[in-house]
């Protein structure tokens, strides 16, 4: 008797084994059937636009090069941490898109990138060192260990395309010293600046005027990455439109406007106006401050004498430029004797050319009320 109950358990155990098994199984193939498969399309992002992309060729000190180690994969690791910063800072933070593509630069490097001389030497013959990209960043992080080192950074046009790089952290020079110059501090803000000129844009900060004979009256240009770029986030409307009109043209294609070429309305008029009235028969004065001069010079650069409607009429071209063409006054000092009485505005170059660059303005007009 106990062994018929024992043998019918067990039969029945097996039994409801083999019942669960099919269960589960035929469970398991219903909720495949109900899982739907990811959705792989993901969401429009900065990084969906279109790219404007650029090559640029880096060249290291062996100092600097050693103190990774004499790894090339280091270097280029973190070269291409520091120009992902780069993109970040031209992409712009909060879903701000400061331009019409993304703007991507891209650090080649190869151990034979290496050069065991002055960086001064390397910048004099860049173009060589340059080769067939459309830039080329020299960075030194030792400097002084040869005679003739510079320590800043800068920016070279005219054809050559180089952007250097050079610090040694201390701000002088001693010939001893090497900086991890790749690090995040300063490097990418300061590389962003610098490729900022080779898309077309000046140094803003060079229109500050901190001296003043003429009234003593200083000036402090618009806030952008050209401006101040240590912590700077941001790109004027000036910086925008010249970086736009060169979408991912380079030096030597057709429509490429470079920065020492840069390009102005055929009229520049100021009208002056008191009480919203304009007033004639009033002599103007213009007072030119240099590109990085920093101070307004103490005699007009010419002078005027109003018309019916209140205007003086300049050309803006020969007003703000060099003779080679290249930007000359970064901002022009405008005084009205009126009444006895003397007025001043100040007018920086930006002014005369965003309304020509954003809108095609040939003939601009500012309006200055006393």
């Amino acid at each position: 008797m106990n062994k018929m109950l024992f043998n019918r358990f067990k039969f029945l155990y097996i039994l409801s084994c083999l019942i669960g098994c099919i269960c589960v199984t035929s469970c398991s193939k219903e909720t495949e059937e109900l899982i739907e498969e990811p959705d792989t399309e993901e969401p429009i992002s900065p990084s969906d636009r279109e790219v404007w992309s650029f090559d640029v060729k880096v060249v290291l000190d062996r100092a600097t090069y050693k103190l990774y180690f004499s790894d090339v994969d280091i270097v280029k690791k973190k070269l291409q941490e520091r120009f992902d910063e780069v993109a970040a800072l031209y992409r712009g933070k909060n879903d701000i898109t400061f331009f019409d593509a993304d703007i991507k630069f891209n650090p080649i490097f190869e151990e034979s990138f290496v050069y065991d001389c002055s960086s001064e030497k390397v910048f004099q013959e860049g173009v060589t060192y340059r080769g067939d990209y459309p830039y080329l960043l020299i960075i030194d992080g030792c400097i002084g260990d040869y005679e003739d080192e510079r320590i800043h950074s800068d920016w070279t046009g005219w054809g050559k395309e180089i952007v250097c790089l050079f610090d040694n952290g201390l701000g002088t020079v001693d010939g001893g010293t090497v900086y991890d110059i790749l690090s995040k501090y300063k490097t990418s803000e300061a590389i962003t600046h610098e490729l900022g000129h080779a898309r077309g844009v000046p140094d803003i900060y060079a229109m500050e005027v901190k001296t003043n004979p003429v009234c003593n009256l200083t000036f402090s240009p618009i806030e952008c990455i050209m401006n101040l770029c240590w912590g700077g986030e941001s790109w004027s409307e000036y910086a925008q439109l010249l970086i736009n009109r060169n979408k991912d043209l380079v030096r030597g294609e057709s429509g490429f406007f470079p920065l020492e070429e840069p390009s102005f309305p055929e009229t520049l008029t100021l009208k002056i106006s008191s009480k919203e009235q304009p007033i004639n028969d009033v002599k103007v004065n213009v007072y030119g401050s240099k590109m990085y001069s920093y101070t307004v010079e103490d005699k007009p650069v010419s002078s005027y004498t109003t018309d019916e409607s209140g205007c003086i009429s300049l050309d803006p071209k020969l007003l703000y430029t060099e003779l080679n063409g290249d930007y000359g006054y970064g901002v022009v000092l405008v005084e009205i004797l009126y009444s006895e009485d003397k007025y001043y505005e100040f007018v920086p170059v930006y002014e005369v050319q965003i309304p020509y660059l954003r809108d095609g303005e040939k003939h601009v007009q500012l309006d200055i009320e006393i």
